[in-house]
């Protein structure tokens, strides 16, 4: 188990709090990136009322945009209970990134994401402490994973010889994802993706040497998403349900809806694999450069984009009641009470292996990540390549112009480490100046890694 050692302040919610007003109409200007709608003596959750259920918000600042899109799924009529805003929430598509929700009938693709079980792996490297970890042997580890794992839209050019049976093993699927399933979907098994998927090596307080990768279940997952939405689009259509903002859903009975989630779960297994092959893959080379092996008995390897049954408490009238609901998390990692996680910082901040503590106000969930202050398309053009080789000095990474669009400074300040509601911080690992990392290369506009 991790010690858990505390490093930064704790406080819990001890009550929730109305807030009484949504953004004022002048302050949602569509062009305007953030709103400010809470100074920081406001508790946290902010409860937005909508006239459907409402909005609970862990943070209090948030693009006009993206509480508009909250707005909408608040307002669809498909919502048990409120819809919970992580604090690193944003625009996505069809759903902010950072949503969660549950729900008795219905199932979004879009507000699952268009990567199916995108999320995170990580593990110690036993008895590795940043002063061991020499310069040579970060340089000589970064070439060896270039080598070894494919980035961005590449694949492998032969499949992981575990793949077939990784594959065959993955869980029932419907007639259409198993005729999607080909020598690409092999293929990409154990390759990282686009988008702001990555790989490093890091160090918690302690000087422990960690390995952590982000990814999820590349072009499978998106292919079966994309097929659903568009099932989706034509289920309401059917019943004259209007589509707002691309947000579109499924009734759970339905036979679609019942593929969709048979076809989701393989995708998840898919993702899971993935990243564990990566993992196995780094631990290897680790060891070869510096002999040192990963305690796998600590490995956390968790989504962040899915849906699953959970039972959840409902405050009524008069007292709470106990649902079955589907819960949707969107960039959204599961913070049940002793449950651990892990919230990757930007390219210059730290992350964290945490420990969830049951907030129900949240549906069981925290932020997944620091959260994009800009779109790619923003970044690329405000951002220059002098600004972010500089923000990257002192870590050993790949800081080639097409990554400018993943440069710390599109990201928030890691609000993760202030809103502390929902976990606690087991290992903090520090950011400053001997972390390799070996980000996704070809990065795309489009939501890949979400």
């Amino acid at each position: 188990m991790l010690s858990t050692l505390i490093k930064r302040s704790l406080f819990r919610l001890t009550r929730s709090r109305h807030f009484s007003r949504l953004i004022k109409e002048e302050d949602a200007n569509e062009n305007s990136l953030h709103c400010s709608i809470a100074d920081s003596s406001t508790p946290l959750p902010l409860i937005i009322p909508t006239s459907g259920v409402p909005i609970h918000l862990y943070t209090r600042e948030i693009e006009s945009k993206a509480l508009k899109q909250l707005t909408v799924l608040a307002e669809s009529g498909i919502v048990k209970g409120f819809v919970a805003a992580m604090a690193d929430v944003h625009v996505g598509v069809g759903a902010t990134i950072g949503t969660v929700f549950a729900s008795l009938t219905h199932v979004s693709p879009y507000a699952v994401g268009a990567d199916i079980g995108c999320g995170m792996i990580a593990a110690p490297i036993d008895g590795l402490t940043k002063a061991k970890l020499n310069e040579k042997w970060k340089k000589e580890i970064q070439r060896k994973i270039k080598t070894a794992i494919p980035t961005g839209h590449d694949a492998r050019a032969k499949a992981h010889k575990k793949a077939d049976r990784i594959i065959s093993n993955l869980g029932a699927c419907t007639n259409y994802l198993r005729n999607q399933i080909c020598d690409i979907t092999k293929k990409q098994l154990g390759t990282l993706g686009s988008g702001n998927h990555f790989l490093e090596i890091l160090y918690d307080e302690n000087d422990q040497v960690w390995i952590m990768l982000h990814s999820g279940s590349r072009r499978i997952g998106k292919e079966t998403c994309d097929y659903y939405h568009g099932i989706a689009g034509q289920q309401m259509s059917q019943r004259r349900l209007p589509v707002i903002n691309e947000l579109k859903y499924l009734e759970i009975d339905s036979s679609e809806g019942q593929d969709y989630l048979i076809d989701m779960r393989w995708c998840l297994n898919y993702a899971e694999q993935n990243r564990r092959i990566m993992l196995d893959e780094l631990c290897s080379i680790i060891k070869l450069v510096t002999g040192y092996e990963a305690d796998l008995k600590r490995m956390v390897n968790i989504h962040h984009n899915y849906c699953q049954q959970e039972r959840i408490s409902f405050e009524g009238p008069e007292s709470a009641t106990e649902e079955l609901v589907w819960v949707t998390r969107k960039g959204a990692t599961s913070a049940r009470k002793g449950q651990l996680g892990i919230i990757p910082g930007s390219m210059g901040t730290g992350s964290f292996i945490v420990q969830g503590l049951g907030n129900s106000l949240s549906f069981h969930s925290c932020s997944h990540g620091a959260g994009r202050l800009m779109s790619r398309t923003m970044a690329m053009k405000q951002i220059s390549q002098q600004s972010f080789e500089q923000a990257m000095q002192g870590i050993v990474s790949d800081t080639s112009a097409a990554l400018r669009d993943e440069a710390p400074q599109a990201y928030k300040v890691n609000e993760n480490s202030i809103v502390l509601i929902n976990y606690i911080v087991l290992s903090e690992f520090d950011n400053s100046d001997d972390e390799s990392r070996n980000f996704s290369e070809n990065s795309s506009s489009t939501e890949t890694a979400h």
